[in-house]
């Protein structure tokens, strides 16, 4: 944790309706899904990741576009609407991480992020 104490993090996760305890399987998700996104850190592939500084900058791109631009289905809102025939119809927001912590309101589009320019290197 980067920031707060355990309790506030255990507080947050009981209003959001998790549980407190951080599951193995949560974290091999990310662990998959970020190898699978970022081609310097999959297994066996053609691309390599030659300089330290090149793999930071695609993982900072990376997680980006992961937090503003990438929807995510567990984190979309279900809109219920009545057709010109008086029928429900069930239709989805998608929204992505930054939305759903309400720091944006609209999703980025990958554009926008490659004009953002990258902070300096150390």
């Amino acid at each position: 944790m980067l920031c707060g104490t355990r309790e506030m993090l255990t507080e947050r996760l009981h209003d959001c309706g998790l549980r407190a305890t951080i599951q193995t399987a949560f974290v091999e998700r990310v662990n998959l899904t970020l190898r699978q996104s970022v081609a310097r850190l999959a297994r066996r592939t053609w691309s390599m990741a030659v300089a330290p500084t090149d793999l930071e900058a695609h993982l900072m791109w990376y997680r980006a576009y992961y937090h503003f631009s990438r929807p995510h289905e567990s984190l979309r809102l279900t809109h219920t609407l009545t057709n010109a025939k008086g029928e429900e119809v069930v239709r989805y927001r998608n929204r992505t991480p930054a939305m759903t912590a309400g720091l944006i309101r609209r999703r980025f589009a990958v554009k926008d992020l490659l004009l953002v320019p990258l902070p300096a290197g150390e």
